[in-house]
């Protein structure tokens, strides 16, 4: 039987829905309207988060932002919930090792959310560091990272997000659904995927998946740059180092089986 807190469920998806940069500053009417609730029952739970300094409410403005509470609790979740603090030590030794800029991201149901960001030696001049803002949500159907996490959901997830509409963010966003589709089962092949500007005009980004025991993707590892820095002997060599510390970090969750063992890294952009 599953039990649910109505209060406490409709805290998470406020607290979720002030995370999101364009609802990082919202009304209780905007809130309310949002979230599906009443506005008498979103003022209480906002104003309890409020008491708890889980978000902020300016008197001027009457809008509600998050808190300052939030900024040690995450430094402090991702200390002590081993998977994250050994990923994250992870994406720095690969940012050093590519000299590229890597993120842990996560999903939020159907919003991949960067939660971890480093950046390579500042010594290290072989590709412009890029900005990466934690917390920052990205569609599920455009770029690598979405794709290593549907690609192992059921098919018939890939339909639904199909018939809702492949949503462009460039030019180069992949909006066909029957390649769509083939790309998706390309990445369940090999195991990694790579993109060229699907999401942002000239960045490409090479991402893997780091399962959990039971098979479910718990984060995705990305390392990005600007496309025209990117030769295909260092796409290689990202692909080797990305996909290898998925596959490392999903044997220390106890996760045992891993797509595209038998594959050589291809340098192709999919």
């Amino acid at each position: 039987m599953e039990y649910t807190v109505p209060s406490v469920a409709l805290a998470a998806q406020a607290l979720k829905l002030l995370s999101r940069h364009k609802y990082k500053s919202s009304s209780l009417t905007e809130i309310a309207r949002k979230l599906g609730a009443s506005p008498t029952t979103c003022l209480r739970v906002l104003r309890t988060l409020e008491r708890e300094d889980f978000v902020h409410y300016d008197h001027e403005t009457r809008r509600y932002s998050l808190g300052p509470y939030l900024i040690p609790l995450g430094d402090r979740a991702a200390e002590l919930n081993d998977a994250v603090a050994r990923a994250t030590a992870e994406i720095g030794r690969i940012a050093a090792q590519t000299g590229m800029t890597t993120a842990l991201v996560q999903r939020w149901d159907d919003r991949p959310v960067y939660i971890a960001a480093a950046q390579p030696p500042t010594e290290d001049a072989r590709f412009s560091r890029l900005s990466i803002s934690i917390g920052q949500a990205t569609p599920l159907t455009a770029g690598a990272h979405g794709r290593c996490f549907l690609a192992y959901d059921d098919e018939s997830e890939w339909q639904r997000h199909i018939a809702a509409g492949l949503r462009p963010m460039t030019p180069a966003t992949i909006t066909d659904p029957v390649r769509f589709a083939d790309i998706l089962r390309d990445v369940r092949r090999q195991g990694y995927a790579v993109s060229d500007g699907e999401f942002h005009r000239g960045a490409t980004a090479v991402d893997a998946p780091i399962f959990g025991k039971s098979g479910q993707v718990e984060f995705v590892i990305s390392s990005v740059c600007i496309s025209s820095q990117l030769d295909e002997r260092h796409l290689a060599e990202v692909v080797n180092a990305v996909r290898g510390a998925a596959r490392k970090l999903s044997e220390w969750n106890g996760y045992a089986h891993h797509m595209g063992d038998e594959l050589e890294p291809e340098a192709a952009k999919v």
